[in-house]
């Protein structure tokens, strides 16, 4: 009998990667259908892959919640260019963290300042972009990254 409301927790959990295709599936029947999907997963991919709003829960409250795409303008997008000269990418309004290697100028921008920083890069004949908006990992991190230095700090809390 279908259901207006579907609670799933870790639902693909042992799944083979067929299954999971299986279940996605399925979950796209059901919304399809009318049906609301909640879903509470840590394969941050998964949820990347399904859901149309998401929160972040910590301590038992929401820290944030909405659509990836308004989620996303909470941290940086990674943005990246052949060459070996971090000097190509100075001045760009927005632009932080420039490093080199491996033939690559690497930065992060401002979610806001993406819109301005590519006519810029345009105008300096730049080859090879690569644009990656943040994950929902990187999000995440955001509100737990306190406690992944905290344990890297004090390794009797990993261990209990």
């Amino acid at each position: 009998m279908p259901a207006d409301l579907y609670i799933l927790d870790e639902p693909t959990s042992g799944l083979d990667p067929l299954m999971e295709v299986v279940f996605r599936g399925e979950i796209a029947r059901v919304t399809d259908a009318g049906a609301t999907v909640l879903l509470s997963s840590h394969i941050l991919s998964e949820v990347e892959l399904l859901c149309d709003r998401v929160s972040i829960i910590r301590a038992g409250r929401i820290v944030e919640e909405g659509t990836l795409e308004e989620l996303r303008h909470l941290t940086r997008t990674e943005v990246s260019f052949e060459g070996s000269d971090a000097a190509a990418a100075a001045g760009i309004p927005g632009v932080h963290d420039v490093a080199t290697g491996d033939g690559r100028v690497r930065f992060t921008v401002d979610s806001d300042a993406m819109t301005g920083m590519l006519p810029e890069l345009a105008r300096r004949a730049v080859t090879g972009l690569r644009v990656n908006p943040p994950s929902l990992e990187e999000l995440f991190l955001r509100h737990y990254g306190d406690d992944l230095s905290a344990s890297a700090e004090n390794p009797a809390e990993r261990a209990s």
